[in-house]
């Protein structure tokens, strides 16, 4: 049954900031926490950043009451992921509203990063770049239609060297099967686990903005 409710967005940047950027966060994080990461990037003056929460949360911690957003459960992922891509094309319209005619970057982390895949083949919009980051391309899309996604014509994956979900061996299949597809493809990687990276941040808003 379709009900009416209120999701929540976290923000940093300006409005009218020339750049834009749609950022999808993990597994059990929170818009808030995630999107206070691009606050400490240099530039901040030149990019709208817009964080959209997850609209299933849960509670982490019993003691504390800590809470957690997830973008998709698997009972219903189906109808999770109707919902989700309504509440992303809204996300993405207000980007639109509240950033000039520079870059369009549209990045997700872990679970974010599968959500950011999927919703940007399912849409015809055409990014600066889409940034898998932490993730994997999730079954059922279609490697060159992601690619075709991105201004660059690519995949582009972001990995720590140290992250455990997307281990070296993992990432040696990831990439030896889209080479077999014939699907271009930049890996980034960082001297680090599964989480964002000042460094890589700034070196990706450096490149396409």
């Amino acid at each position: 049954m379709a009900v009416t409710r209120t999701a929540l967005m976290a923000h940093h940047g300006p409005v009218g900031a020339p750049n834009g950027w749609l950022v999808l966060h993990g597994l059990d994080q929170r818009a808030a926490t995630f999107a206070a990461s691009w606050a400490e990037l240099p530039g901040q003056e030149t990019r709208r950043v817009l964080a959209p929460e997850g609209l299933s949360r849960h509670i982490l911690d019993t003691k504390t009451d800590a809470t957690g957003a997830c973008w998709t459960t698997i009972p219903d992922r189906s109808v999770d992921l109707e919902d989700t891509m309504a509440w992303l094309d809204i996300a993405a319209a207000r980007l639109d509203a509240e950033s000039g005619q520079g870059a369009r970057v549209l990045l997700g982390f872990s679970q974010g990063s599968i959500i950011a895949a999927r919703w940007a083949v399912a849409r015809a919009r055409v990014w600066d770049v889409v940034i898998i980051w932490g993730g994997a391309l999730p079954r059922g899309v279609d490697p060159h239609a992601l690619a075709a996604r991105s201004k660059t014509g690519r995949i582009e994956l972001v990995v720590g060297e140290r992250d455990a979900y997307a281990t070296p061996e993992r990432r040696a299949m990831m990439r030896a099967a889209l080479k077999a597809a014939d699907v271009p493809v930049k890996l980034r990687t960082f001297p680090g686990g599964h989480r964002l990276d000042n460094a890589m941040l700034t070196s990706v808003a450096a490149e396409f903005e």
